[in-house]
């Protein structure tokens, strides 16, 4: 397993500077999240180091590799599936092994137990049509799973989420990076999903965007939902909401 280290990256386009040297690290198999205010370049940033754009300046490696184009090491997990409709659920979960020309027939004992890791065991031969959100974002996540990688890249894979689903995907994804323990960095609006998940939580200004807090976590693992209910929960939380706060009113507003 591998880490992440981003080292002064900037990245401008056109006239206006998007991300302005950020640098961070997330070590082999810890969890990072990233919060700050729209706009702030947090989805460019997941962008740079899946090598998807190139910064202007600095570097990001995965592990000792220098990244220069699209990451082998990496998964994305963005918002939206983006399941194929006519592709039942074990079908999807192998599009990235195809894509990356992987022999499936090799690997199909894996897949399926990544479907019974992600709770979607008995469900292969469904259609997403069939499926909850919940449901979708569980193949979603297993197709990223698939292909092993070193580091999960994920971009408010939530957000769409009724609030009582999203709270179980929290847990799950929990148990789940247990039993990988895959480096994940992880975007999210959302600042108790963000403490809640994380061993770290860097926190983003913006215009341009930069590394305004890097929190650690202190509560111990494994976590249940009742910590959010907690004081020092809620206390970490309000930190958190305070440095963005503060973006946010010395940048002009919303």
């Amino acid at each position: 397993m591998r880490g992440v280290s981003v080292q002064s990256i900037t990245k401008s386009f056109g006239d206006g500077l998007v991300l302005r040297d950020i640098s961070f690290t997330a070590g082999a198999g810890e969890f990072v999240t990233i919060v700050g205010p729209s706009g702030c370049g947090k989805t460019t940033l997941l962008r740079i180091i899946d090598g998807l754009e190139e910064g202007d300046s600095g570097e990001v490696r995965i592990g000792d590799r220098l990244v220069s184009g699209p990451a082998r090491e990496c998964a994305f997990v963005f918002q939206a599936d983006s399941l194929m409709p006519w592709r039942t659920v074990f079908d999807n979960a192998k599009l990235g092994m195809e894509l990356r020309k992987m022999d499936i027939q090799t690997h199909k004992d894996r897949l399926k137990e990544l479907l019974q890791l992600v709770g979607l065991g008995g469900f292969e031969k469904y259609y997403p049509r069939q499926l909850s959100g919940g449901m979708r974002q569980r193949v979603n996540l297993a197709r990223a799973l698939a292909v092993d990688p070193d580091v999960l890249l994920m971009d408010e894979p939530f957000a769409a989420l009724d609030a009582q689903t999203r709270e179980i995907m929290q847990t799950e994804l929990l148990r789940i990076w247990s039993d990988q323990r895959k480096t994940v960095v992880f975007i999210t609006h959302q600042l108790d999903e963000a403490v809640y998940l994380a061993d770290r939580v860097l926190v983003m200004g913006r215009k341009p965007g930069v590394i305004a807090d890097d929190i650690t976590v202190p509560f111990s693992r494994p976590r249940e939902l009742s910590l959010k209910r907690t004081g020092e929960f809620g206390q970490l939380v309000e930190r958190i909401w305070g440095t963005i706060e503060g973006v946010i009113r010395e940048t002009g507003g919303i």
